[in-house]
């Protein structure tokens, strides 16, 4: 079987944070997102590595521990699929022009962006959840980890 992914658009820099530019053909898309605070960008991670050329382990990427991580038990762009999403806030939606306005997302510049999926609670937030205890320093919530310092956590 044989999938093919379509580029809906592409991540920008912007004067307060990020665009995520959406292209002409999809435009009617994004009807309805301006209701939403919250959505999930997905996206390829175009500069990653080959697929089949990926580490299953990552050698100890956290400064938190010494465990080498499983690439499944990881947030690295380099995956046997190089499929990635982030969570966004979104600050503004221009439907006219096809932007989505947010002051943050952790991909490059020109990303590729496959997918918006709006962030519905119901189904998305997972009040249960769990991670291992070296992460407890960690940020709680999306709006915290706008301040934390992400560089000092990986090698």
């Amino acid at each position: 079987m044989t999938h093919v992914l379509t580029v809906i658009g592409k991540v920008c820099p912007a004067e307060r944070g990020f665009e995520i530019r959406i292209g002409e053909a999809f435009r009617q898309g994004l009807t309805g997102l301006t209701q939403f605070s919250h959505a999930f960008v997905v996206w390829l991670a175009n500069s990653a590595e080959a697929p089949g050329k990926v580490p299953l382990v990552c050698p100890a990427p956290y400064t938190a521990c010494n465990q080498d991580v499983g690439i499944f038990a990881s947030r690295s762009p380099a995956r046997p699929n190089p499929i990635c999403f982030s969570a966004i806030a979104i600050t503004g939606v221009d439907l006219k022009n096809g932007c989505i306005m947010t002051p943050y997302i952790d991909t490059f510049p020109e990303t590729q962006v496959i997918d918006i999926k709006p962030y519905f609670p119901a189904s998305d937030l997972v009040s249960t959840a769990h991670i291992p205890a070296h992460f407890s320093h960690w940020p709680k919530s999306y709006e915290e980890s706008a301040h934390f310092d992400w560089s000092a956590e990986f090698r």
